[in-house]
C-alpha cells in the first residue's frame, strides 16, 4: 500500500489551533484531511455548523462519517477535489511525503507531472513536497479574506524549495501568525518541531505575530521566545572556510559493507568508516572501520564472479535498487564504486545527542552517513571554529527534529553557518585555537569546547554565557531533558 504521509494532530493541538479561526459560527469551513477527526471534533465543540471535509484513506472515512453526520465528508484525495465553493476557513494538517514518493500515489490519480500541469501549483519547484501543494490548493480555495490555519515542519523555512514556495504563498496570502510548537504534536510523534501558520488570502505584507509553544501531558504551554529565537552571530559564510560533501553511497548496503566474501589479501575489499557509533572521541584515529566491496582489478576471482552473480540475479528479479537495476540493464560494469576518502574533518547528519565535528586522520573510504568538510584555511583552527557552542547553536535551530530527540541535519544546513571574518582572527588566537583542537581530540574533554567557545566570544557581540545557554536550552529541549 502507498505511504498516504498520515501524521495525526494531537487533540490539545487541534483545538488550538481551532481556535485561531476568527469566524462567525455559520462560517464555510474545509479541512482537505480529516484523518482520525481531530480537527472535526475540535470544530463541533466550538460549534461551527457548516463543516465539509475530505479523507483519502478508506477506513477513517468509514469510522469517521457516522460520527460526524451533520457535516459533509466527502471520500476522496483532496488534490483530485473538483469544487465551486470557495471556504471563509481551512484547517488542516497536510500529508508529509516527500517528493521522490509521490509518483507512489498514482492508484490515486496523483503524479508529479500531473499536478505540475494544474495551473494551481504553477510556480512550485519540482522538488516541492506534498503538504506544499495541499497548502497551495486550499489558499486557491479560500475566499479573499479567508483564514488558512495549517500546521507542517518548520523546516521550510530553511530548506530550498522552502525560497520558492514562501514566495508563492505570501505572493496571495499574508502570515497573521507564526506558532513554533515543540514536544507531544503528534499521536505518534514522528516530528517534534513543526510550525503552525495563520494565513489570510489577499492580506499581502502582514506583520507575522510570533509564539513558541510547547505541547506535553495535553497541555500547551508558552516558551520564553528569547530561548529560541536566532541570534545575528557571525557575518563570514561557511564556503569562505571550507567546502562540504556526502559520503559514499553504495546504493546497495546489504551487497557492499561487510560482504559474504572471502578477501584475505584485500584484493576486493577496503576498510571504510560507516557509522558514527564507530567513533570514539573527535578523531577515527582509534574508529572501528566495516569493510566494502570495491573492485578495481579487470580480473575476477570466481568467488568474486559468484558473488557479484548471485547479487545480479536478485538486483533483476527484485528490480531493485533502481539505480543498480539501470546499471545492469544498460550492460557494462555494473558494480564499480566512486571512491570518496576523508579528507578533513566529518561530521554525522544525524545528531542523536551532543554536536561533534570529527577529524579524519586516517584517509579512509566515508560512507554517505558523513558529510565530508574539506578546509580551504587552516585545518586546526576550523576544527575549533566547528566544535563550539556558537556552531552548535546554529545546527540545532536550523536541523530538522525528529522523535527520541534525533536532529538531521542536510547539506546546506551546514552550509549556512557562520563564522568570525577568518582574517580578523588574531595569530595568538589561530595559535591557541589550534592547541585546544589538538588537546579535544588528545582528551575528548568537554571542557575543551568551553575554552573555545571562550575564546571565540570575544569576536561575537553574543557572549560565551548567552550563547552557553542559548545552545543547552536548544539541545535540552530536543532531549527533552527535564
Amino acid at each position: 500500500m502507498a505511504d498516504l504521509g498520515q501524521v495525526f494532530t494531537k487533540g490539545n493541538v487541534a483545538r488550538y489551533m481551532v481556535s485561531l479561526l476568527d469566524l462567525p459560527k455559520h462560517a464555510a469551513i474545509l479541512d482537505p484531511c480529516f484523518g482520525t477527526g481531530s480537527f472535526l471534533n475540535a470544530l463541533k465543540e466550538k460549534n461551527y455548523i457548516r463543516v465539509t471535509a475530505c479523507e483519502i484513506d478508506t477506513g477513517l472515512f468509514e469510522v469517521a462519517k457516522s460520527r460526524y453526520k451533520p457535516y459533509e465528508l466527502i471520500h476522496t484525495d483532496f488534490l483530485t477535489y473538483h469544487t465551486s465553493t470557495v471556504y471563509d476557513g481551512i484547517i488542516m494538517n497536510p500529508p508529509y511525503i516527500r517528493q521522490e514518493k509521490i509518483d507512489e500515489l498514482e492508484k490515486y490519480g496523483i503524479t508529479k507531472q500531473r499536478l505540475q500541469e494544474d495551473p494551481v501549483f504553477r510556480g512550485l519547484p519540482s522538488t516541492a513536497n506534498l503538504y506544499m501543494y495541499f497548502i497551495m490548493k486550499a489558499i486557491a480555495l479560500l475566499k479573499q479574506g479567508g483564514q488558512l490555519i495549517v500546521i507542517f515542519p518548520s523546516s521550510w523555512m530553511n530548506a530550498r524549495t522552502g525560497a520558492a514556495f514562501r514566495q508563492m504563498m505570501l505572493s496571495k496570502c499574508g502570515i497573521e501568525k507564526q506558532v513554533y510548537i515543540f514536544g507531544e504534536v503528534f499521536e505518534k510523534e514522528p516530528i517534534v518541531e513543526v510550525a503552525i501558520l495563520k494565513l489570510r488570502k489577499g492580506k499581502i505584507n502582514m506583520a507575522a505575530q510570533e509564539e513558541f509553544l510547547q505541547s506535553k501531558d495535553g497541555k500547551l504551554t508558552t516558551i520564553p521566545a528569547s530561548r529560541n529565537r536566532a541570534v545575528e552571530i557571525f557575518s563570514y559564510p561557511f564556503s569562505g572556510l571550507a567546502t562540504i560533501k556526502r559520503g559514499l553511497e553504495t546504493g546497495c548496503n546489504a551487497m557492499y559493507i561487510n560482504p559474504d566474501l572471502p578477501d584475505a589479501a584485500g584484493q576486493y575489499c577496503k576498510p571504510i568508516l560507516s557509522s558514527p557509533k564507530n567513533i570514539d572521541g573527535y578523531s577515527t584515529r582509534n574508529a572501528r572501520f566495516d569493510r566494502v566491496f570495491y573492485p578495481t582489478s579487470a580480473v575476477l576471482t570466481d568467488d568474486a564472479i559468484k558473488y557479484l552473480e548471485f547479487w545480479k540475479r536478485k538486483i533483476i528479479k527484485e528490480k531493485k535498487p533502481k539505480s543498480l537495476h539501470a546499471k545492469i540493464m544498460s550492460g557494462g560494469k555494473w558494480y564499480g564504486l566512486r571512491e570518496i576518502r576523508g579528507e578533513g574533518i566529518l561530521f554525522s547528519y544525524i545528531v542523536r545527542s551532543d554536536m561533534k565535528f570529527v577529524m579524519d586522520e586516517t584517509g579512509t573510504l566515508i560512507r554517505d552517513n558523513f558529510y565530508i568538510i574539506t578546509p580551504k584555511v587552516d585545518k586546526w583552527v576550523l576544527f575549533a571554529l566547528l566544535n563550539n557552542y556558537y556552531t552548535y547553536y546554529q545546527l540545532e535551530l536550523s536541523g530538522k527534529r525528529y522523535g527520541a530527540g534525533l536532529l538531521k541535519l542536510q547539506k546546506y544546513d551546514i552550509e549556512k553557518l557562520t563564522f568570525p571574518q577568518y582574517d580578523s582572527l588574531s595569530e595568538n588566537d589561530k595559535k591557541e585555537m589550534i592547541k585546544l583542537s589538538r588537546r579535544l581530540i588528545a582528551t575528548s574533554d568537554p571542557a575543551v569546547i568551553n575554552e573555545i567557545t571562550k575564546l571565540i566570544a570575544k569576536y561575537s557581540l553574543v557572549q560565551y554565557e548567552d550563547i552557553a545557554n542559548r545552545y543547552f536550552s536548544a539541545r535540552d529541549g530536543r532531549l527533552e531533558v527535564r
